[in-house]
């Protein structure tokens, strides 16, 4: 005798509606506008600007179903950067710093991830580093993006999340260290306006956190350089 069997499915698409969150405790990589009157940072997947002291709470992207990270503040204070998955992939994207106009993604990489895009000083370039170590520069003159570099030894992500670029004062000059075959770092300058790549220090030494000086002419480094052989008690020989 056929019967009606009666079907019943549970499914978690409830979970899929619409919901406001509490992003508090999610806030991570934070930056700070030019003025330091207002910090950005991104929190579930969206952007946010929020002030010292006072004025209102801005979610600047309100892009749900789309992940946004690593928001850096333009020098000119005018526009954040930031990658966006709206397209499936990760692409560098800009919009006005106060949430008032459209996004504008200026990449097309494709498949890939990235890591935060660090302003040159003139708000016209941003240089940033992906997870296959490769380092580019992308400008917004519409020369499009160059890949300047790439380190021959792997890098874990949360060096390469903190992956540290510094521009000289008039937006020329790049500087960054990064591993050598050596497996040293070395620093590397890269000239915007030549297109050239140099290494300035060989890698025999550890050279690390190159900075600029406020005018330009000359580049700090810090570099690992003591030398404290020890003498063993098992072997009667130095312990290097």
């Amino acid at each position: 005798k056929p019967a009606e069997v009666p079907v019943r499915v549970v499914t978690d698409e409830v979970t899929l509606k619409p919901r406001t969150a509490k992003v508090e405790a999610l806030i991570q990589n934070a930056a700070v506008s030019p003025t330091g009157k207002r910090a950005v940072f991104e929190a579930r997947g969206d952007v946010w600007t929020v002030p010292a002291e006072f004025g209102p709470v801005i979610n600047v992207t309100r892009s749900s179903g789309v992940a946004d990270r690593y928001p850096r503040w333009s020098p000119d204070g005018k526009t954040v950067a930031y990658w966006s998955d709206r397209s499936g992939e990760y692409e560098l994207t800009l919009r006005p710093a106060d949430g008032s106009g459209p996004e504008k993604a200026v990449t097309a990489l494709g498949a890939g991830f990235r890591y935060p895009p660090q302003w040159s000083p003139d708000s016209k370039k941003l240089a940033f580093i992906d997870q296959a170590m490769r380092i580019r520069i992308h400008d917004l003159d519409g020369k499009g993006t160059a890949d300047i570099d790439q380190s021959p030894e792997w890098i874990a992500h949360d060096g390469l999340e903190n992956f540290r670029f510094q521009w000289s004062p008039d937006s020329r000059w790049l500087t960054y260290a990064r591993p050598t075959a050596s497996a040293n770092s070395a620093i590397f300058l890269y000239d915007t306006k030549a297109a050239k790549l140099r290494q300035a220090t060989t890698g025999y030494l550890n050279d690390t956190q190159p900075t600029f000086e406020p005018e330009g002419k000359y580049l700090f480094y810090a570099s690992d350089r003591e030398f404290e052989p020890v003498y063993g008690s098992f072997d009667n020989s130095w312990t290097y």
